[in-house]
This record gives C-alpha cells, sequence and structure tokens, in this order.
C-alpha cells in the first residue's frame, strides 16, 4: 500500500508554509543549495509574500508543495530563465527525510515536469551536486540526462559544484542545431 501524498501549486497566502519548508530543506542538505540558512532565514516576511504570490499563477514561476497528512514534506521551484526562456528550470527540490525513498521526489517531478509541459517548454533543465548519488538517480529514472560539465558557482574553488542534467520534452526542438547551446545557456537563479 502506497504513501498517500499531496502535491499542489502553492497558493498566494502560502508564504509562511514555503518558508518553513524551504529552511527545513536548507537545514537539512545545506550542501544541495547554493542558498544559505542564514541567508533564508534572514528575509523579511514581504520577500515570502511576494514570491508565494508570484509562483501561485502564471507560466514563468511556480512552485509545487508536496504534503502528507496536512503537513508540508517537500517543495520544487519551477521557473524561465530568461537567458534560456523556451525552457523551465528545476530549482529548490527537496523531500523530508521522513518520506524519501516512498516516492515522494516523483511526485514533485511529475508535477514540475507537468506543469512545463502545460507551458510549452521544450526542455527542463536542472542543476544537482554530483556527489548527491540519491538525487542524480532519481533525475536519470524521470529522463534527465547530465549534459556539459560540472560547474563551480563561484569563483571559489572551495565552493559548490552542481552539475547540469536536461530532460527533453519537444525531440523536434530537440534536433534544432541550436537545441543544447540552448539548453545550456549560463545559468541564472531566478527562483527567488
Amino acid at each position: 500500500m502506497g504513501v498517500a501524498f499531496r502535491v499542489r501549486r502553492i497558493a498566494p497566502d502560502d508564504a509562511e508554509r514555503l518558508r518553513s519548508v524551504r529552511l527545513a530543506a536548507l537545514a537539512d542538505a545545506p550542501g544541495s543549495f547554493w542558498q544559505t540558512l542564514a541567508d533564508e532565514s534572514a528575509r523579511p516576511g514581504e520577500d515570502w509574500r511576494a514570491r508565494a504570490l508570484r509562483n501561485s499563477a502564471g507560466d514563468a514561476h511556480t512552485t509545487f508543495l508536496l504534503e502528507r497528512d496536512g503537513a508540508p514534506t517537500g517543495m520544487v521551484d519551477v521557473y524561465q530563465p530568461s537567458l534560456a526562456p523556451e525552457f523551465r528550470e528545476l530549482a529548490a527540490m527537496w523531500v523530508a527525510p521522513a518520506v524519501r525513498g516512498m516516492g515522494a521526489a516523483g511526485v514533485l517531478l511529475d508535477a514540475a515536469v507537468g506543469w512545463a509541459r502545460t507551458v510549452s517548454a521544450v526542455g527542463v533543465r536542472l542543476w544537482v551536486v554530483p556527489t548527491n548519488m540519491a538525487a542524480v538517480r532519481i533525475y536519470a529514472r524521470h529522463g534527465f540526462e547530465p549534459v556539459g560539465s560540472p560547474e563551480p558557482d563561484t569563483d571559489d574553488p572551495a565552493g559548490k559544484v552542481y552539475m547540469p542534467m536536461l530532460l527533453r520534452l519537444d525531440m523536434e526542438e530537440a534536433a534544432s542545431p541550436t537545441f543544447m547551446a540552448r539548453a545550456l545557456a549560463p545559468w541564472t537563479d531566478e527562483s527567488g
């Protein structure tokens, strides 16, 4: 018998819920995200309200919340990168340790990719810490392929390194000679 999860697009009044799950993600897996717990904790409430409002509607940004028994247990942001607007970029993916291995990540990925399809994205890209093999495997099971080389998030050699992965959604577009160059346009974090 499977575990019942509910995944839904964030609502305008979900700012505190968004803040709570995002801070839990950063506390649990600080090495997986370029933002820090200290910086995100210091964000004023109005930033969280603006982000929830922006991500609750439209086709450029969204956040999906994963809930179990009414409590948030995961999240994923998806946004339109300004340097590759025909793509969507998956960011801030996290699932609470208590529900890992129960299909929760797959439920979130299905929602994110499904949304990208509804807004006619030609592909979904993401950046993952290459040593996070559990994340790499779940993305690969959902059709994402490593593309390009791992890249540091800063010029600091002690900084975090991320590997780009790509899911092609439009095969005709993917056959274009410029597809990969567009897919690998510089990383921009516009997830808020």
